[in-house]
């Protein structure tokens, strides 16, 4: 997965694309607009014709408001954390591998601060979330946080009996950590048991409020439509101690009205796909199966959390690396000259590089519980599919070499047994 991605990005040809925006003048305030439905031209000279055929030559023209429409909006705080959620959330917020947090938070976890670590659930039952409500005073106080509790009744968005298996979300214990034990945590510990709390409090507080305001400006048959947000109660987010924003400062428009729309021609450029991160690639591990067009592997995959597990995902990453497979660097991970080789015998099974091999390993699982399959069967397929790719190596490596040597500006040797 990250050989194929730092190769999308390698391989990456910027190429640009034209936009056709406006600027609308309301009395003497101005604001942007897009177009809509949104369209992108390939080159300047379609956009140009474009332009001409709903006949907007003329740099600016005269437009009428043709809605305005405001509308109150919530925005409930985020989730409950699972371990992959957990990990892909402090690798966006400290920069922290998904090792140091497993670490991090089993740590939490033998002091008895935080619930069991390594679960793939993002829910709690009734249960947790009573004795959550009876605690959120003491949570709210170690966050400095004066919020207070508005939903005491349980949320199907975080409470839900049914989607508890083995474990529930990682949620903060009734014990609550005392001044001078909370001194005696490194900062990645604070930072973690922090978010958790955040996590927490969030479900009991108010939702974040805000207005959004459309209008929709009309040149001819031609539409450009604006949209600003102005919040109203911070609500959750005040325990990220964000700040109120200002609002987008859209001006007071009426419908019917005449402005003044002047053309934008806009000139951008493709944008490579971004390098994976340790914290996207958990993500990525966990929702692979989203990539095959099968839709039973699809289901398996789905069923059973992707590549790896909850507890395995960190421990196959930081092989990667203990190995020299894979290297970080700012935070971005890129696959090593050793890995490149791997990756490229590897890849001489295309099933070998697909998440479907571990959908077809699954399926098998099943039907050996089921009796519909034996262990015997399953290891001597196996067998037969790492002897078809040891036999092929030398082919794979032959030519591994000579595209290096080439690429190097050298004539590459024939190969002799010896070689």
């Amino acid at each position: 997965m990250i050989y194929k991605r730092n190769k999308e990005i390698k391989n990456f040809q910027v190429s640009k694309y034209y936009e056709l925006g406006a600027e609308i003048l309301a009395g003497s305030e101005k604001f942007n607009a897009n177009l809509t439905p949104s369209q992108q031209f390939k080159t300047k000279s379609s956009l140009i014709t474009f332009r001409k055929d709903k006949g907007l030559e003329k740099a600016s023209e005269v437009g009428i408001i043709e809605s305005v429409k405001k509308e109150q909006k919530s925005e409930p705080s985020p989730r409950l954390f699972s371990l992959s959620s957990l990990q892909s959330e402090m690798n966006k917020r400290y920069k922290v591998s998904a090792s140091q947090t497993l670490a991090a938070v089993q740590k939490l976890y033998e002091a008895k601060l935080l619930s069991y670590p390594r679960t793939d659930c993002n829910y709690i039952t009734e249960a947790e979330f009573n004795y959550l409500k009876e605690n959120f005073v003491a949570y709210r106080t170690a966050l400095g946080s004066k919020l207070k509790l508005v939903n005491p009744e349980p949320n199907s968005r975080y409470v839900n009996n049914k989607k508890v298996q083995e474990h529930y979300a990682i949620i903060p214990t009734k014990k609550i950590p005392t001044s001078n034990e909370f001194s005696k945590f490194t900062d990645l510990e604070r930072n973690l048991y922090a978010e958790v709390l955040r996590r927490t409090v969030g479900m009991f507080v108010r939702k974040y409020y805000y207005d959004e305001t459309t209008i929709v400006t009309g040149v001819g048959a031609v539409k450009f439509i604006t949209k600003g947000k102005t919040p109203l109660k911070q609500g959750w987010k005040l325990l990220w101690g964000k700040k109120k924003k200002s609002a987008d400062n859209l001006p007071l428009v009426q419908e019917g009205q005449e402005v003044k729309v002047t053309f934008k021609e806009l000139e951008k450029d493709t944008k490579p796909p971004q390098y994976f991160t340790e914290g996207t690639l958990i993500t990525a591990m966990k929702t692979a199966g989203k990539t095959l067009s099968d839709k039973e592997y699809q289901d398996l995959l789905r069923d059973v959390e992707g590549i790896g597990t909850e507890a395995t995902r960190a421990n196959i990453i930081e092989k990667l690396k203990k190995d020299g497979y894979i290297e970080i660097k700012k935070n971005k991970i890129h696959v090593t000259s050793l890995g490149q080789r791997l990756c490229r015998a590897a890849a001489t099974s295309k099933l070998l590089v697909s998440p479907e091999l571990t959908a077809q390993w699954e399926k098998k699982l099943k039907e050996i519980s089921k009796g519909q399959y034996t262990e015997e069967q399953f290891i001597d397929q196996t067998k037969h599919f790492i002897d078809s790719l040891v036999d092929n190596l030398p082919k794979v490596e032959k030519e591994s070499v000579n595209e290096s040597l080439v690429t190097n500006g050298r004539k590459p040797p024939y190969f002799s047994e010896g070689i």
